[in-house]
């Protein structure tokens, strides 16, 4: 009755107004900010980040200064929640350094998760770690969340756990409880990932020993999930009352089964004979190692196919007249380009090389290689992330070294870097002094010299210098080459100067210590091995013992075909939904090219030694 009295009031009201000729009275431009704000907020519940954004932005531009700063924090917050970094990354880059309190929590929050998404797990803790103690209340549960997430990318396990427990006081509803045990969850899978360490700190509690305990669990299930339902259920067993469990048997087990989808027909196009008998049969050995770990009642039915006997055209066809739902290979580039432009793909396709294709791509052909040109750009934002901005290149003259110069300087370039000098050598050398000597504009300093002596009609003592503009060498090669270049920088003054690879320098089986202080990306198989990788080598030795030694790289991308499947099979793109493999962490793009990120190592007395993602490289 009250609600009917106070609408007949307001239209009385309203009549009263319009009959005295009256207007409404304005409410001002706070009532519409006010608006404004409320249906941006909306839009931000609802999931419409992109939506939120823009309206915070609408609102930042209407608003005076001290407004506006906030306004674009807000909408940089709902950028990252839409995944536009470099649109969130622009925004912060146009707020004021002097910040109120809550403000600077909130500036403090955006470049810790731009940070943390550019592979900086070090750089958001530093973020993080401007906030005023205690934290506004507002922003308590965020920053603990991200800080938990900064410390499982930094490898440091026991923090991170500990940090996401306090967060877990914080938070009143069963829902918010379990997606804080998701965040550990995944957050233990980054850390096995990077083969941290799990070891319970002294006077640990019950339930911090249980979260580090099931990292050792999360490590297979990371790199090889065949094998891990028994870890799982061991962790179970010893932890029976731990918070966890309700994760492992709602979530966790769940998405592990459907993880390995599979279709019941595969084919496996690759070249058994010819040149590339022995790549071919490793990628084969590789692939069906990951499915003899499978139950036998549910692995699929993997018919194979030569395809240097048959041709990959000819293969293909009969791959699809037989039955395949699924099709993984050819291995080459040729024939990958044969198939990509044939206008036969008709079933999901794994390429396991990169064609030329002309025009789009076949919507069902994904391409997974091992790139040396994508490891050359990831060789870039690495010394741009160690903060070395001008750098020198050397290179082998011919196709390959070309093509991952061009690879390297594009992405630096497009970083900020500065490419200062680079030079190509002749792989079929042994003495790189001349083009080392160029490059370091020693042969330049020693003709100033002599130009002096002749001057001046006295021989005059001299010691060579080298150029000081550049902070890092970039060498590509083979390890042959490498073995050379190295030493040869050292014996030029270069000593001091870092020196990054990519990994095809590295060969594990052979003398590398020669390679001292280089630093290279590589896949996880080499040089950061764990129980996953243990288990993956058992298997080589125990079904192939006299193809155990060698192509291990080729053997580990072979079971990373097997891993990617399901995910392809699902349609799953986007980081979101990346795999770590033994070749790298891959993800899959809308193109369907298959990305690796790798691991980092820095070659120490010969062996390859893992170094953090994000933190400077030692000299």
């Amino acid at each position: 009755m009250n609600g009917i009295k106070s609408g007949l009031l307001a239209i009385t009201f309203a009549i009263v107004v319009a009959g005295c000729g009256l207007q409404p009275v304005n409410p001002g431009p706070g009532a519409r900010a006010d608006d404004s704000e409320h249906q941006a907020e909306t839009l931000a519940r609802r999931g419409d980040f992109v939506g939120a954004a823009r309206a915070y932005e609408t609102l930042a531009a209407q608003s005076p200064a001290d407004l506006r700063d906030r306004y674009l924090l807000r909408a940089a917050r709902q950028h990252l929640q839409a995944d536009n970094a470099t649109k969130a990354r622009e925004l912060l880059q146009s707020v004021n350094a002097s910040l109120p309190r809550n403000d600077f929590a909130l500036r403090a929050l955006v470049a810790g998760e731009l940070a943390l998404r550019a592979g900086q797990p070090k750089r958001a803790l530093t973020e993080l770690g401007r906030i005023p103690e205690p934290l506004p209340t507002d922003v308590q549960s965020d920053v603990l969340s991200l800080r938990a997430r900064a410390l499982f990318a930094d490898l440091r396990p026991a923090e991170a756990v500990g940090t996401a427990l306090e967060r877990g006081k914080l938070l009143a509803t069963r829902d918010d409880q379990r997606a804080n045990q998701r965040l550990i969850w995944e957050g233990l899978k980054t850390s096995a990932a990077g083969n941290a360490d799990f070891t319970a700190p002294t006077g640990a509690s019950e339930e911090l020993r249980g979260w580090l305990a099931l990292g050792g669990s999360a490590a297979l299930v990371v790199r090889n999930p065949f094998t891990a339902n028994e870890a799982l259920a061991d962790w179970r067993r010893r932890f029976p009352g731990h918070p966890a469990q309700g994760l492992l048997s709602e979530d966790v087990l769940p998405q592990l089964s459907s993880g390995m989808d599979y279709p019941t027909q595969m084919a496996l196009i690759l070249p058994l004979s010819g040149r590339q008998q022995a790549s071919g049969m490793a990628v084969r050995d590789g692939f069906l190692a990951g499915l003899l770990q499978q139950p036998a009642s549910s692995r699929p039915v993997v018919n194979v196919y030569d395809s240097a006997e048959m041709g990959a055209a000819t293969a293909y066809r009969r791959a699809v007249a037989d039955g395949a739902q699924f099709i993984i290979g050819p291995l080459t580039k040729e024939e990958v380009t044969a198939i990509a432009n044939s206008g036969e793909v008709s079933v999901p396709t794994l390429a396991l090389n990169q064609g030329i294709v002309t025009g789009a791509p076949p919507a069902l052909l994904y391409q997974f290689s091992l790139d040396p040109e994508e490891e050359a750009r990831q060789v870039a934002q690495r010394a741009m992330a160690d903060g070395r901005v001008n750098g020198l290149a050397l290179l082998p003259n011919n196709a390959w070294g070309r093509r991952v110069f061009d690879a390297f300087r594009s992405e630096f370039t497009a970083l900020g870097g500065t490419l200062v000098d680079m030079r190509f050598y002749d792989p079929a050398e042994r003495d790189f002094s001349a083009p080392i000597t160029q490059m370091l504009l020693i042969d330049e300093s020693q003709q100033r010299a002599n130009a002096l002596a002749r001057t001046l009609g006295t021989r005059l003592e001299f010691e060579p210098r080298r150029r000081a503009d550049a902070q890092f060498v970039f060498i590509a090669g083979q390890p042959v080459q490498g073995r050379s270049l190295r030493p040869a920088l050292r014996f030029h003054l270069a000593q001091d100067l870092p020196v990054y690879a990519t990994s095809d320098i590295f060969e594990p089986s052979a003398g590398n210590d020669d390679l001292d202080g280089v630093v290279f990306p590589d896949m996880p198989w080499v040089i950061s091995p764990d129980a996953a990788s243990g288990q993956l080598r058992d298997a080589l030795n125990r079904h192939w013992p006299a193809r155990a030694r060698g192509r291990g790289r080729l053997y580990a991308f072979g079971f990373d075909a097997c891993r990617i499947v399901p995910t392809l099979k699902a349609g799953r793109t986007g980081s979101q939904h990346a795999v770590a493999g033994m070749t790298g962490v891959l993800s899959v793009d809308e193109q369907g090219f298959i990305h690796r990120q790798l691991d980092w190592a820095q070659v120490t007395n010969g062996k390859a030694v893992p170094i953090g993602a994000a933190t400077t490289a030692a000299r």
